[in-house]
């Protein structure tokens, strides 16, 4: 892949290929040289966990002093902006190693426990087992195409826009923790690295080819009101579908709820959730506000109208000070609850219709059919969640990685109207530093090649794996069907460029629904739609 990536964009450059991937060869073997460490040092080595953070620090500091650079030129803002997304990727690459080998000691501990003496091969366990293990793979595709890229200097501007991404992946691995799972027999196989190992890559090539996407209709003219039409419109579909809906309907944000499994497990999710007081309603302004934006500036863009602009400009910035209150007020409200039966029984007795939707929950994850569900009454289902609250309501509790994919989603609403206010000022000198729009273009078209052949062999290993396992190569499973969706629109980006001549503007449009696609495969697969990738 780094002999395509590192292929000319339309910039010539005095040093040959070997050298444009050297710091990405240099911080391969840096993390390489923390596995040997590992072995070395045993378990008081370094965590991964805390090399996990590590690389979120310096993707997040990298991504600053590349945008400040963009404003405010410096040698040493780009040279810090390189090097901390090469610190990044190496701490990343190394926090996914050491969790290799963590993986590994823990395999045997519990082979030990059970009384057997067998010790398998070291290479048996692959941090490919879940989506905390998906996600930092995938943040490392991300973090390693922009570093192979980022050698050119005219294309160092990429990390400011790919690397915020990155670590908005890092955030959601930290929300979802990092316990490992047991995988069921029958996902025993070494197709399992080969096909989630493509997805993360090819996941990270998609990235980058969305970012190159946005950079492209920005230095190509587009309005910075229209980007802000279509975040705000984002932002709201995610205050509007979090907590289930209640933020939409009711005013009222529920938080997720815990209940303590085995040790060394991962909590379950109990089938309630908790009212966090002032949450609901601060989303909901922040939708309003964002609502407001929406109105504003599409009467600017279809009327050309000042006035529109002024408000929605204004609209904006109070958008983005109610979204970080509305985040602030969730994040203290689960961490300030300690007693969280009184609250949940208060919650309880003020909307008895709450058991009902517990009560079906708990039938339903007791695998009972559709005939045995309709024969339940309101009575039975009340019954199983009084019984259920009765058995574990003193030991519920509220923790961030309760709601992972709603808390990352708001973080991402967040960040997506601070680009699109960063963008609005002095927008005319950010456009004359981005790179040509020739060299963007070139860019965009061997990202979205890398991505459709990435997406190919996803499709292809796991039809193989599936094969195996289970005795068919396809099932419509969501995750197939959402994977075989982004690949089609990839294969329309290429199609279209190559047959129809669309280039630019049109290919952009394509890159950016297909990285939307890839996400919504990754996360909202595994979160919203049930089967057989629900566990990853």
């Amino acid at each position: 892949m780094a002999a395509v990536i590192t292929a000319d964009t339309g910039v010539s450059e005095p040093s040959g290929k070997l050298r444009s991937a050297l710091p990405a060869i240099i911080v391969v073997a840096a993390s390489l040289a923390m596995l040997g460490l590992r072995f070395q040092i045993g378990p008081g080595f370094i965590s991964d966990g805390a090399l996990m953070m590590l690389a979120l620090a310096c993707y997040i500091l990298a991504a600053l002093f590349e945008l400040t650079n963009l404003y405010a030129p410096s040698n040493m803002a780009r040279a810090i902006g390189y090097w901390g997304a090469a610190l990044g990727v190496f701490f990343n690459l190394s926090s996914w190693l050491i969790r290799w080998v963590n993986g590994y000691e823990h395999e045997i501990a519990i082979m030990r426990e059970s009384g057997n003496n067998a010790t398998p091969w070291v290479f048996r366990y692959i941090p490919f087992a879940n989506l905390y293990d998906l996600s930092l793979a995938f943040a490392f595709g991300a973090g390693i195409a922009t570093l192979l890229f980022a050698t050119r200097k005219n294309l160092r501007v990429l990390t400011a826009f790919t690397l915020p991404l990155a670590a908005m992946i890092l955030v959601l691995a930290r929300f979802i923790g990092g316990e490992f799972v047991e995988l069921p027999p029958v996902l025993d196989s070494y197709w399992r690295p080969i096909h989630v190992g493509d997805a993360s890559l090819s996941y990270g090539v998609a990235l980058v080819c969305f970012a190159v996407a946005v950079m492209y209709l920005l230095k190509d003219g587009v309005k910075v009101e229209a980007m802000a039409v279509w975040s705000s419109i984002f932002a709201i579909s995610v205050i509007a579908t979090v907590s289930k809906f209640s933020v939409l309907f009711e005013f009222v944000y529920r938080a997720g709820i815990f209940v303590p499994s085995e040790v060394g497990k991962k909590p379950f999710s109990a089938p309630f959730r908790l009212e966090l007081p002032g949450v609901g309603p601060a989303l909901g302004i922040a939708g309003l506000l964002l609502l407001g934006v929406v109105i504003a500036y599409c009467i600017y863009l279809f009327k050309d109208n000042a006035l529109a602009k002024t408000a929605g400009k204004y609209l904006l910035v109070a958008a983005f000070i109610a979204q970080i209150a509305s985040l602030g007020l969730l994040i203290n409200g689960i961490r300030s609850t300690q007693a969280v039966l009184p609250a949940l029984q208060k919650q309880l007795a003020a909307d008895p219709d709450q058991y009902m939707i517990a009560g079906l929950a708990i039938a339903e994850a007791r695998n009972m059919s559709t005939a045995e569900l309709a024969q339940m009454t309101p009575a039975q289902y009340q019954a199983l969640a009084t019984q259920y609250v009765q058995n574990t309501g003193d030991k519920m509790f509220l923790s961030l990685n309760t709601n992972p994919v709603e808390l990352a989603a708001l973080l991402t609403a967040i960040v997506g109207t601070f680009f699109v206010l960063l963008f609005g000022f002095r927008t005319e000198s950010l456009r004359q530093r981005l790179p040509s729009l020739e060299t963007l273009d070139g860019l965009m078209y061997k990202t979205g090649c890398l991505a459709f052949a990435g997406l190919a062999m996803l499709l292809i290993t796991g039809a193989i794996w599936a094969n195996e396992s289970w005795g068919r190569p396809w099932g419509f499973d969501s995750k197939e069907t959402g994977a075989l969706v982004a690949w089609l629109t990839y294969a329309a980006f290429l199609h279209t460029r190559i047959s129809r001549g669309w280039k630019g503007r049109s290919s952009a449009y394509f890159a950016i629904v297909g990285f939307l696609l890839v996400v919504f495969t990754y996360l909202g697969v595994s979160y919203l739609l049930k089967g057989l990738h629900s566990y990853a």
